[in-house]
């Protein structure tokens, strides 16, 4: 990794941001033009919308359950932010003519909110799971719709990532500005405040934390 890199970014780097803009660049390799929707502003939800601007999606819309995530999402490139509920569905589809998103990437993991993102896709579209859903647990898709509205289901572990290409190849596009990674670092943390630091992760008020020996 580049030496001027902050260590911040580069844990950064080793976890969420591959994970989100790879499955953007490496697994559904999103089209110029697109529309794409992102299920989830965490920080593999947050790194996936960097992953569609710089791909050159025409509309992205970020989705969460938590409002102060809107400022982070736009700022990280989303066109529009919508609230996570019972008309999400129909939210997406109106910013997108009615059809539903190209793209629409999972982050969340919950296998319930993986089954909205099938909705979401137009018909032809692309559904990629990027979350990690529990073990033991089933996600339910209709394959009478999938098969009839030719949708694609994809799965993404780690943004499909060779790790030697594209770890300096993320580093050097945040040295270059074409990505600023270090917005996802909502705050920092000691050592001794690793429990806090869980606690606020759980509570999905922030992009990320970062532990600093």
């Amino acid at each position: 990794m580049p030496k001027a890199l902050p260590l911040t970014v580069a844990g950064l780097i080793g976890c969420a941001v591959t994970t989100g803009m790879g499955s953007v660049l490496n697994t559904a390799r999103v089209d110029p033009g697109s529309t794409v929707a992102v299920w989830g502003a965490g920080g593999v939800g947050l790194s996936t919308v960097i992953g569609a601007q710089l791909a050159g999606a025409s509309r992205i819309i970020a989705v969460d359950r938590v409002k102060e995530k809107e400022a982070i999402a736009r700022s990280m490139g989303a066109t529009d932010v919508l609230m996570s509920g019972d008309e999400t569905i129909e939210q997406v589809q109106s910013l997108t003519e009615g059809r539903g998103a190209d793209y629409v990437f999972e982050t969340t993991g919950l296998p319930e909110v993986q089954e909205l993102c099938l909705h979401a896709a137009r018909p032809g579209g692309t559904v990629v799971l990027a979350g990690l859903a529990p073990m033991g647990s089933t996600t339910e898709l209709p394959g009478s719709l999938i098969t009839r509205q030719e949708k694609t289901v994809m799965g993404t572990y780690y943004g499909t990532a060779s790790t030697a290409r594209d770890f300096p190849l993320y580093a050097e596009l945040h040295l270059r500005k074409r990505i600023d990674l270090e917005r996802l670092v909502s705050r920092t943390y000691k050592l001794e405040e690793i429990n806090e630091a869980f606690e606020d992760m759980l509570s999905g008020r922030q992009a990320r934390g970062v532990i600093v020996f």
